[in-house]
């Protein structure tokens, strides 16, 4: 068994919880230490057992030699006897449950919340994949404005799918104009013109990349001064990003920093990246006391400043970073443009 899992059934034994079962794909693809993309249910009890359905049987076995592979039947015997559920169980299910239960959701989150070294690596090579898309665009960005924004989407994704990507961590934002002044924004057959937003990311084994760039394609000066506060507010982040600091006061630092900008700083500064492209621990300084996270070594977490201006346009910039004891590690490195 993993280490993961050892932890997990350590933590059941000390909370007197005799059989968890767990839905979500991404609490068990941690367990598993691998993606796997089909149906399953991972039940713990004095030991894992992963729950298939009859056609992935094989290829699970496979995959998975260190935990016992059985053939999903019904939920009934699944949920029998579990006192152990996620806190995303759907209401659906309690009518198998017979028995009081504890919600095991914190315990994975804050485990998962700290990588170790595999996930890290995992997280390294996605990052790689989405900064070669992302150098692609800058070193052609000639040929990028012949393209209207679904053309430039399906040339990111293919880049990102050719160099080992499962699929893209989320919608692929690629839009321009005034498009960019919405911070989510789906890319549409509108010709690339003015200024151009991409954020992206890939998934490799399961683990996410999240990375944005702005691209100036004329040349403005209110552009240009936003785009360079937008830049300096990341470097802001940068001195303070180290283990000790709260989610909560690198984003109020941030904020400070702005100034009357602020209100052009619509949502939160950062959030942590895992088998999720979103997970703990969320950069806001609306997080209640009791909801603040300290940054620990082993997190990985976007820093992503940006300012938005109705009906013209927005600007931002996001890294990922890994925290280290005295500061950080800058997982993805494409290119950021100067203006």
């Amino acid at each position: 068994m993993n280490s993961r899992i050892e932890r997990f059934l350590k933590y059941m034994e000390s909370e007197n919880i005799k059989k968890a079962v767990i839905l979500k794909k991404e609490n068990i693809n941690y367990f598993l230490g691998k993606y796997f993309m089909s149906f399953s249910v991972l039940v713990f009890e004095e030991q894992p057992y992963l729950y298939v359905g009859k056609l992935d049987k094989d290829y699970a076995e496979e995959n998975f030699n260190f935990l016992e592979i059985r053939e999903f039947k019904s939920w009934e015997e699944i949920f029998k006897g579990c006192d152990g559920v996620e806190r995303e169980l759907s209401i659906s299910y309690l009518k198998y449950i017979d028995k009081e239960y504890k919600i095991i959701s914190n315990k994975i989150k804050e485990m998962r919340m700290i990588k170790d070294k595999d996930e890290i690596e995992l997280i390294k090579k996605a990052a790689e994949i989405s900064d070669k898309a992302m150098n692609w665009v800058l070193n052609n960005l000639d040929d990028v404005k012949d393209l209207n924004e679904y053309e430039l989407a399906a040339e990111i994704e293919y880049i990102m799918k050719k160099n080992g990507s499962i699929k893209p961590a989320f919608d692929s934002i690629v839009v321009s104009g005034k498009k960019t002044s919405f911070p989510h924004a789906l890319p549409t057959k509108d010709k690339i013109e003015d200024i151009l937003l991409i954020d992206i990311g890939a998934v490799f084994e399961g683990y996410c990349s999240d990375i944005t760039r702005t691209f100036l394609l004329k040349d403005d000066e209110e552009m240009k001064k936003i785009y360079n506060l937008v830049y300096e507010a990341k470097k802001v982040a940068e001195e303070y990003l180290k283990e000790g600091i709260t989610a909560k006061q690198l984003d109020s630092i941030v904020k400070e920093f702005l100034g009357d900008y602020e209100k052009l700083f619509i949502h939160s500064l950062g959030h942590g990246v895992g088998l999720e492209v979103h997970e703990e621990p969320r950069l806001s300084n609306k997080l209640k006391d009791n909801e603040d996270v300290i940054l620990k070594e082993g997190m990985i977490i976007t820093i992503e400043p940006g300012l938005y201006l109705k009906n013209k346009f927005g600007i931002r910039i996001e890294d990922l970073y890994l925290i280290k004891k005295n500061g950080f590690e800058k997982l993805s490195k494409a290119k950021i443009p100067e203006y």
